[in-house]
């Protein structure tokens, strides 16, 4: 690597991980990362049980998260193991795309991983999708290497991160796939393969029989977005996440027109890869699409397969000058999305659920109550899995949930002797039941503060 390309490179991890540090600790713990600590709360045993059952993901993530709390539980803390992995994604991403091509098109493809709203905003919420995406970096890197020369601590690596792929995401299974099936249509299948593929196979069995059960799980979940929109859908989500209105059409449809304007000019381009770089892409591209039809998959679960539409258009723009517009174009096409998203602009986030500031309500509840006060609250409150009110609520007055309409015909006996009342209103998840105790309070009770 020379010093130009050096340079460029840790510019574009600096202003990744600035990208990703800034803001990490602005917004409170959102539901999916309560229940990641929920988890991390209890015994790896106890987690395993629990997400069989009741979740969609295997247990890796989830364990990791286990013993970070033992050594703390405050937002910067917990969400840094998702930043580290995002931000290792990006060097890692340039080693992928100089393999694909040269180093140009490996300073291209980082720059995107690095300014990616999708990526950014994953990296700074407890999730696995920035692991996933790391380990599905490595994989493709292993193979590529594999395919170039054989060396039995590359077919390890290989073995390795597959089976830690399995146990990070359920989609991951496509990644092998994918790299099954470009190996035996290019006829380099051999035996080592076949023994990584088995070992893979054999550690992933312990596992494997509780996916039925999460099946069931998985398919009582009906997303939102209608079946004829998933695919487009998915793709705007690659590109621009979900910090700008896909009905934003003033920004959107000239970064679409220039979009499309470059991949025509371009795409004989990528004719001129290698039969086993052109296949990989190609499935790489089009085969996880496939998945966007199962009703519960939302585009998140398929973020690491940006990566090779990032890598389509690295591609595409990599040997134009840098006297021309297009070569920059993709990137400051990624910055109304990224101002949305630190802004924290609501008519633009898809779900603005994970702006609500649970964090500082109940400080402010905690500052203004009195000894006596009752607080009433439609998040569900659960003895294993934490409501947001269990977890920033460090008050010492009662606290009672409505989970049900039958538990309204009680409110008088919960009432009685009650001076002050504080209502917390989960519109997310009980929108209908929050809609109606809010009616009967402000019939029958005098309102001193709402916000």
């Amino acid at each position: 690597m020379n010093k130009k390309i050096n340079f460029y490179l840790t510019l574009i991890i600096f202003i990744g991980t600035f990208l990703r540090i800034l803001n990490l600790s602005k917004h409170s713990f959102w539901c999916d990362e309560l229940l990641a600590i929920s988890l991390g709360k209890h015994s790896i045993k106890w987690i395993i049980d629990y997400i069989t059952y009741k979740d969609a993901h295997p247990p890796l993530y989830y364990i990791f998260i286990h013993y970070m709390m033992k050594f703390g539980e405050n937002e910067v803390f917990l969400r840094s193991l998702s930043l580290f992995f995002g931000v290792l994604s990006i060097p890692f991403s340039y080693i992928l795309g100089k393999k694909f091509k040269n180093e140009r098109t490996g300073i291209l493809l980082s720059f995107f991983i690095s300014l990616s709203p999708s990526l950014i905003l994953w990296s700074q919420i407890i999730k696995s999708y920035t692991f996933f995406t790391l380990l599905t970096i490595f994989s493709f890197i292993s193979l590529l290497n594999l395919i170039e020369q054989k060396n039995k601590r590359w077919i390890i690596f290989f073995t390795l991160i597959n089976i830690l792929l399995l146990y990070a995401h359920n989609l991951s299974f496509i990644v092998i796939l994918i790299e099954f099936f470009t190996l035996l249509t290019l006829k380099k299948f051999n035996f080592d393969f076949f023994i990584s593929f088995l070992i893979t196979f054999l550690f992933y069995i312990p596992w494997l029989i509780r996916i039925p059960y999460q099946l069931i799980f998985t398919l009582g979940i009906r997303r939102p977005i209608p079946t004829i929109l998933r695919f487009p859908y998915t793709l705007f989500y690659f590109f621009f996440g979900e910090t700008i209105n896909p009905f934003n059409f003033k920004i959107l449809l000239p970064l679409f027109i220039v979009y499309l304007l470059i991949f025509i000019k371009n795409f004989k381009k990528l004719f001129l890869l290698e039969k086993e770089k052109k296949f990989l892409m190609t499935a790489s591209l089009i085969f996880p699409l496939i998945f966007i039809f199962f009703p519960s998959t939302v585009p998140q679960n398929l973020i690491p397969f940006s990566i090779f539409w990032f890598l389509l258009f690295s591609l595409l723009i990599e040997n134009l000058s840098v006297k021309n517009i297009l070569l920059y174009f993709p990137y400051l096409s990624l910055i109304p999305s990224l101002f949305f998203y630190y802004t924290d602009n609501i008519s633009q986030y898809h779900d603005t659920s994970k702006l609500i500031p649970y964090r500082e309500i109940y400080e402010e509840i905690q500052e203004i109550e009195i000894e006596g006060d009752l607080i009433i609250t439609t998040e569900k409150i659960d003895k294993d899995i934490f409501a947001p009110i269990q977890w920033y609520y460090k008050g010492k007055n009662q606290v009672v949930g409505i989970e049900k309409e039958e538990d309204l015909e009680n409110i008088e006996m919960i009432l009685k002797d009650k001076k002050r009342i504080f209502l917390t209103l989960d519109f997310v998840n009980s929108s209908l039941l929050s809609e109606k105790i809010k009616e009967i309070f402000e019939k029958n009770y005098k309102k001193i503060l709402e916000k």
